[in-house]
């Protein structure tokens, strides 16, 4: 087999895939459910499950890390008397945006640009899909009760308060 009909098959085939996702998500109407599937602990970014799961002044650093895993970045405040730190989770370090980077890595120039406007073509029907939710009054306000960053603030390995961006 040829090293250009062995690449030919490699992309048609990651076009099929990406094609089966895309038909899934049309006849489930729902692209969110999907991506919510592909980004595994994505509740951690949405304030409703934050509310009921982090209780400033009791959840413990050891809990939060149980809840949500090891964090993207840690800071430590070295002039506070109080041992302040905080933690901070992002949405593009994980998840199916992880898995993205990670291939990008080892694919082809031109396999690398199919993927990215693959990207694009996804985001545009997202945002047709959120404005076709507004249109027909079923949108849940994701936008709004959704964020990519999450940084929890401590005193003393204990939540002060958190906020999501």
């Amino acid at each position: 087999m040829s090293f250009v009909y062995g690449k030919t098959l490699r992309n048609g085939l990651s076009l099929c895939v990406l094609a089966g996702v895309l038909n899934g998500c049309a006849n489930t109407a729902d692209l969110g459910n999907l991506m919510s599937t592909l980004n595994q602990g994505a509740q951690k970014y949405d304030v409703a499950y934050l509310k009921q799961t982090i209780i400033p002044g009791k959840t413990t650093k050891g809990q939060i890390t149980q809840m949500f895993g090891v964090p993207s970045n840690e800071e430590l405040n070295s002039t506070s008397t109080s041992n302040e730190s905080n933690w901070t989770y992002e949405k593009g370090d994980e998840g199916l945006d992880k898995y993205m980077k990670l291939a990008h890595k080892y694919v082809s120039p031109e396999t690398r640009l199919k993927m990215y406007e693959t990207s694009a073509q996804l985001s545009k029907v997202q945002t047709v899909a959120n404005d076709m939710s507004s249109a027909t009054g079923t949108r849940t306000g994701q936008s709004q009760t959704q964020g990519s960053v999450l940084t929890i603030y401590f005193v003393d390995d204990v939540v002060k308060y958190y906020r999501v961006y």
